[in-house]
């Protein structure tokens, strides 16, 4: 009688093992897989931005080609928000981390830049304002501490260059994880 409750509770110790164990593996595999998925979309971003410049300048009518090319010009001296990933590690005291991509034609360029939180239309922090310097892949990391005891819902995004200041909103999903959102 002995025997079979401690071979019962050999067993159930293993399947325990087994599952924590394969717990372990599953979400191992989903970060890996975020990870690729954000290096995929960057480089999917940069091709679709090099596409439009190469479109911008070679058209065939030369007043629209000189239009487009103003225009090219124009938005590539301000750095834009194209992109940004959001990550929330679940824990309310490390706060939230933001990835953006303003595009690797300013790259080297220097900018000050604030990412705001909200829940429920409430702000959740109060940024102070970074100068970061835009990575040759066209990326900037930014990093906020505020605690936060909820998941944000929404972010603002505030890019200031040369004086001039732009501000891009994105809806966020309330979980743990990294989300992308594109402007």
């Amino acid at each position: 009688m002995r025997e079979d409750r401690i071979l019962i509770i050999c067993i159930c110790i293993i399947i325990c093992v087994v599952v924590i164990a394969a717990s372990a593996i599953i979400i191992t595999d989903n970060q890996k897989d975020s990870a690729n998925q954000l290096q995929n979309t960057t480089t999917v971003q940069q091709t679709n931005n090099n596409t439009g410049s190469n479109q911008a300048s070679s058209g065939s009518n030369s007043a629209s080609s000189s239009s487009q090319a103003t225009q090219a010009t124009t938005s590539n001296n301000f750095p834009s928000v194209k992109s940004a990933t959001f990550y929330s590690d679940g824990n309310p005291n490390t706060g939230e981390s933001a990835t953006i991509n303003v595009g690797s034609e300013n790259a080297g360029k220097t900018i000050n830049i604030a990412v705001y939180y909200y829940r429920d239309g409430n702000t959740m922090n109060t940024p102070s304002t970074q100068a970061v310097t835009v990575g040759q892949d066209g990326s900037v990391s930014y990093t906020d501490y505020t605690a936060m005891p909820k998941y944000p819902d929404m972010a603002e995004i505030d890019i200031t260059y040369n004086g001039n200041t732009e501000s891009k909103t994105f809806s966020l999903g309330k979980y743990k994880g990294s989300q992308t959102k594109y402007a």
